[in-house]
């Protein structure tokens, strides 16, 4: 995959004049990252904001590089009248500067999600999109690595290991339409008339396919079960295929759906593809092997078999990518080709990906936030280590833990210790509520006993996270982050402490 931050060498894709020079409020979150490359890359003005103390991290910087001008902290300031939109995640719950100054100036302020249904809308039929309410971010920067034809342009969550979350390219577009972590949480009551009038489209895009990874509850998300296959459903009637795993229940569901209900008058009727381990899918994926370093897989699509060569831990996050590679083949891409792109993909960043080993503990980052997701790379872990397996998470969202809280602490019980870090949450403390964390300690020491889950503290008189962390390890064991905010950096910072426990740890890590 390219990892070059620039333009693109051919022609640039269009960009829609409502995004022509727009102010993106947290710029460096997951997902907004990747938008304001794709439109810089394409000739967009970006200005963005980004917290004080991230101002020096490795984001800004990526996206300092790409031509977009970066302010540090939230100030009515940054916000100028030649703007021609303002865009936020959706996760401000309280009175933000910015945002109202865009009010003021009477500029359109869009969610996250409205302005990449902009982009895809703008690019024709040439759009690939990934939906779910979770469990996204392996497949939609496994399916950007597998349609990388040189001219295939991007826009994630998360990139590839080593690459960028966005990508300018000259028509074809993948776009990650899963929500992004900052959206992870509920607003409290009162919190609503804060928020900013929404910016709707005249337009839908209209999609050459979708990948619809998971469809069920995702609390704040989704109050029931019909209300995620509903957003589902719409994504998948914007598509003229759409690619269902059949490991998912509600994705079965779905395609109950779309196969029951004709389509829209005016529409062409949708495709409908399933992918899954059983020999009666569309596309069948025979039970991935792993070596030790790989997985090795056959995937059989229209009579023809094809092997695929996967270097990626964990048989979920393997699945996620022969998901994207049966997305590829549906549209037509060359097998070989296929095989050739997806052998150099090095998986997502900070999905069970290895940082390093120092003082003979291993240290491996995590973006799981969902219980199975953690259940699962927990499992995986094993796989990659002869010791203990240390994990600590950071869960993310008041309102998601709560509702997760027993699901959380059940998983943490596939590790040997469970170290848990404060609840990540845009909340502060004019909005507080109980601390669910308790919940989640209460369910972990149910599975794992007295004395193997503690939490971390964090104050003037108590050892930095690095070392508390540091002194519970031991050589051979195996450390896994797990979390989407401050643990993006615990990772690379526990190294650093690991190789050397004296020294001050830099703060750009």
């Amino acid at each position: 995959m390219d990892t070059t931050i620039c333009s693109a060498t051919g022609p640039a894709a269009a960009v829609p004049e409502l995004l022509s020079a727009p102010h993106l409020v947290n710029v460096a979150a997951p997902g907004m990252q990747g938008l304001a490359l794709w439109l810089a890359g394409n000739g967009a003005d970006v200005t963005g904001s980004v917290p004080p103390e991230h101002q020096d991290s490795p984001a800004v910087a990526a996206l300092r590089a790409a031509g977009v001008k970066v302010e540090a902290g939230f100030a009515k300031d940054h916000v100028q009248a030649d703007r021609t939109a303002v865009v936020w995640s959706g996760a401000v719950v309280e009175p933000h500067p910015e945002l109202d100054r865009a009010q003021v100036l009477r500029l359109p302020v869009l969610g996250h999600a409205v302005a990449l249904a902009a982009v895809a809308a703008q690019t024709g039929t040439s759009a690939v999109a990934v939906g779910g309410s979770h469990s996204t971010t392996t497949a939609a920067a496994a399916l950007a690595a597998v349609l990388d034809d040189g001219k295939t342009g991007w826009i994630l969550n998360a990139p590839a290991r080593k690459a960028h979350a966005g990508h300018a390219g000259e028509g074809r577009l993948v776009v990650d339409l899963a929500p992004d972590t900052a959206t992870h949480e509920a607003a409290p009551p009162g919190a609503w008339q804060h928020r900013p009038a929404p910016h709707y489209l005249n337009s839908q895009p209209r999609l050459a396919a979708a990948l619809i990874l998971a469809t069920g509850a995702n609390s704040p998300h989704y109050e029931d079960n019909i209300e995620g296959l509903n957003a589902a459903e719409h994504l998948a009637r914007l598509a003229d295929v759409v690619v269902l795993p059949t490991w998912d229940s509600s994705a079965k569901i779905l395609r109950e759906r779309l196969t029951d209900r004709p389509a829209r008058p005016g529409r062409p009727s949708l495709r409908v593809v399933t992918v899954g381990l059983e020999r009666t899918d569309d596309v069948w994926i025979m039970v991935p092997r792993w070596t030790g370093e790989e997985h090795h897989v056959t995937i059989r699509y229209q009579g023809s078999q094809h092997a695929f060569a996967l270097p990626i831990a964990g048989r979920h996050h393997a699945l996620a990518a022969c998901a994207a590679i049966a997305t590829a083949l549906v549209l037509g891409e060359d097998p070989q080709a296929v095989a050739e792109r997806i052998h150099a993909f090095p998986g997502a960043e900070r999905s069970l990906a290895t940082l390093g080993t120092q003082a003979k503990i291993t240290v491996v980052d995590s973006r799981a936030r969902h219980p199975r997701e953690v259940t699962e790379d927990l499992m995986a872990a094993r796989m990659l280590t002869e010791g203990s397996v240390i994990a600590v998470l950071e869960p993310d969202g008041i309102a998601r833990t709560r509702a997760h809280a027993d699901d959380l602490g059940t998983a943490l019980g596939e590790a040997d210790l469970a170290l848990l870090l404060p609840v990540s949450t845009p909340l502060t403390t004019m909005h507080a509520v109980e601390d669910p964390l308790d919940a989640v300690e209460q369910a972990a020491l149910q599975r794992l006993g007295a004395g193997t889950v503690h939490r971390i503290r964090s104050g003037p008189s108590e050892p930095g996270v690095e070392q508390q962390i540091a002194d519970m390890a031991a050589p051979g064991d195996l450390v896994l982050v797990i979390g989407t905010n401050e643990a993006t950096r615990l990772g690379p910072r526990l190294l650093f402490h690991l190789a050397a426990p004296n020294a001050p740890i830099p703060h750009q890590l």
